[in-house]
């Protein structure tokens, strides 16, 4: 189904050439206008100066950082300009931390693409959208009690480990800190990633970069 978007311009902000590619696609078979497309943190702000910007897609993890650095440059720097996030994250501390990041709408990949044509419509007309997934992590999350934050989870050690990573130190630099091999270090990743519901190590990586800089606030 098209519908007349009246020209929206959208900047498209996506590590992956391909899911740009196709994103592209679909907004411009539904009427809308893709301004420009970048990959990383440090491309986005020459984008919205560049160009007439109505709406921003951004994902949350990018090439050089994070989409939530994305959300919070574009409400420093161009703050009328709403940010919908499309990524494949779906737990409730990445639905949550965009919104507070100033994030206007949520939808997840795994989703109909449809969502995200009608959550981009809402937010043009200033009203918030959420997906079902990411309501769905929401109500969960008021259904089971808060989330817990990574210090209520991760021990002592896990702890110091995700606080280095997160301040940019690599394997052998956290392994000779704190007196351990860098494989000992790697098992410390991995029981992480479970305890934090994580995919992967680039979103450890990240996660712990965001909370570094926030803890530090």
């Amino acid at each position: 189904m098209s519908y007349k978007q009246n020209e929206i311009r959208v900047a498209l902000v996506d590590d992956h050439p391909m899911v740009l590619q196709g994103l592209a696609g679909l907004l411009q078979d539904e009427g809308f206008i893709v301004i420009g497309t970048v990959g990383k943190v440090s491309e986005v702000l020459d984008l919205l100066k560049q160009s007439t910007v109505d709406l921003v897609v951004v994902d949350l993890t990018l090439e050089d950082g994070s989409g939530f650095e994305v959300l919070d440059l574009i409400q420093k720097e161009t703050p009328s300009v709403p940010a919908v996030v499309y990524s494949v994250h779906e737990d409730v501390l990445h639905v949550r931390r965009a919104l507070q990041s100033g994030a206007m709408g949520y939808v997840t990949k795994r989703e109909d693409p449809e969502l995200l044509i009608q959550c981009l419509q809402s937010v043009h007309a200033k009203e918030r959208f959420l997906s079902p997934r990411a309501m769905r992590a929401l109500a969960d999350d008021l259904a089971n009690g808060p989330t817990k934050s990574p210090d209520q989870v991760l021990s002592g050690q896990e702890m110091q480990i995700y606080q280095l990573l997160g301040r940019g130190f690599a394997s052998p630099d956290i392994a000779t800190r704190m007196g351990i091999s860098v494989r000992t270090v790697e098992t410390y990743y991995s029981r992480i990633l479970v305890k934090l519901d994580l995919p992967g190590r680039r979103e450890l990586r990240v996660y712990a970069a965001e909370y570094a800089k926030h803890s530090l606030k």
